[in-house]
């Protein structure tokens, strides 16, 4: 156990948590990165289209940039609807974490794959009637001071790694696993006030399921990103993103689609439509195949408590209408290692909270927006006006951002 001391300890190693390692690293802290799978982010369940914004979060030049885009255009029933500049990249997204996960190991951090996080005690002597003997000796063993002892001597951690169990000890957990987070749920991030409202969501509505084919390029795109919008595509969109040899073609729907329909069936029809109206030609050969949930609720209503953090889809911080989560990831994972830095320094829990509301400063304001926008194409998704919806409920156009 002695050798198993950390400052920081992470559960997941995508664009999340892989950022806050690196953000983490190089500033004498013990840092523990835990990955469930043996090659960290893949198969990457991602369309990869990320702002060009996202370089100036990383010190160094990243690697796993694929392709430069400029332009985004936006279908409705196979028409062309409008076109803005939106100029980002196409990420090699499993090259990018690992870029981020290797620089962390070349700074002296500790990267534990094919590791799951089993669960989480908090070593708390204020709420013991007796001391732990364990937790005094992890305490004497630790050659940094652990955070304030009358609010949390730290967390006990148990990961299975393959047939063996290891025990770690924690002063600050980070969950970077998912919409599924195993760590939201040993923190009781949803509390009895959220459940409250999540009454009012329509049931099935926290996610949407996405399914993307990656293809061999056989046109010139012009590096712009394509979005269409199909009445069968229920509360969701298709998408099309040039990769420089490649192109990343997808659809995104709502569960109760994915039950009716079926989201194979789906994207079939979808990539039909994309054959008939001349966008692909159909004789593209296929080099991968992926699906998965993505999170449409919302920013989770407890970031921080105590000494538990959460960032990334762990956190909710997709945009409920786009899916989009690259960038709030390693937005996070850069708000995140800012505060625990300074939290580990001054011991103060305090100070890790305010993480919390710096999250939320950033984000709230555009999630929400994003949320109420969702509730309204769900509840209007067979209107008459299908094109008036989409124009409301877009972000490439006006009446998006207009009706706040």
């Amino acid at each position: 156990m002695e050798g198993n001391i950390y400052d920081v300890a992470i559960i997941g190693a995508g664009p999340a948590g892989a950022s806050l390692a690196y953000f983490l690293s190089g500033f004498n802290l013990k840092v523990a990165l835990i990955e469930k799978k043996k090659y960290a982010d893949t198969p990457v369940r991602c369309a990869e289209l990320v702002p060009k914004a996202i370089t100036q979060l990383y010190g160094d030049k990243i690697d796993g940039i694929n392709n430069e885009v400029s332009q985004m255009e936006t279908y409705i029933e196979g028409s062309l609807a409008n076109i803005i500049k939106s100029p980002g990249f196409i990420l090699d997204r499993n090259i990018f974490v690992d870029f981020l996960i290797k620089s962390f190991l070349k700074k002296g951090g500790t990267y534990l794959n094919s590791s799951t996080f089993l669960n989480a005690l908090h070593l708390d002597n204020s709420r013991q009637k007796h001391k732990s003997d364990l937790s005094v000796k992890l305490a004497e063993n630790s050659s940094r001071k652990f955070l304030s002892a009358n609010i949390l001597n730290g967390i006990s951690i148990k990961v299975k790694q393959k047939d063996k169990i290891i025990n770690l000890k924690t002063k600050i957990l980070v969950g970077a696993d998912g919409p599924n987070s195993a760590v939201a749920k040993i923190m009781n991030s949803f509390s009895d006030t959220d459940n409250k409202v999540q009454k009012k969501i329509p049931s099935g509505s926290c996610y949407i399921a996405g399914f993307q084919e990656n293809l061999t390029k056989e046109t010139n795109y012009e590096n712009n990103t394509k979005i269409f919008f199909y009445p069968h595509l229920t509360c969701g969109y298709g998408w099309l993103f040039p990769k420089k040899s490649s192109i990343n073609i997808g659809v995104a729907i709502s569960m109760e689609a994915v039950k009716r329909d079926g989201l194979k069936n789906t994207y079939q029809r979808f990539k039909n439509e994309l054959i008939k109206n001349n966008a692909i030609s159909g004789n593209e050969k296929q080099n991968g195949v992926i699906s998965g949930l993505v999170p449409v609720s919302g920013i989770s209503p407890e970031v921080v408590k105590d000494n538990v953090m959460l960032i990334g889809d762990a956190a909710g911080l997709c945009n409920p209408i786009t899916g989009a989560g690259n960038f709030n990831a390693a937005v996070s994972a850069k708000i995140a290692s800012e505060y625990i830095k300074k939290a580990l320094s001054s011991s103060s829990l305090n100070v890790l909270k305010e993480a919390d509301k710096e999250i939320n400063n950033f984000f709230n304001v555009s999630l929400s927006h994003g949320r109420s926008k969702r509730k309204m194409l769900e509840a209007n998704w067979t209107t008459n006006d299908f094109e008036g919806l989409i124009k409301k409920t877009w972000i490439s156009f006006r009446d998006y951002w207009h009706e706040r």
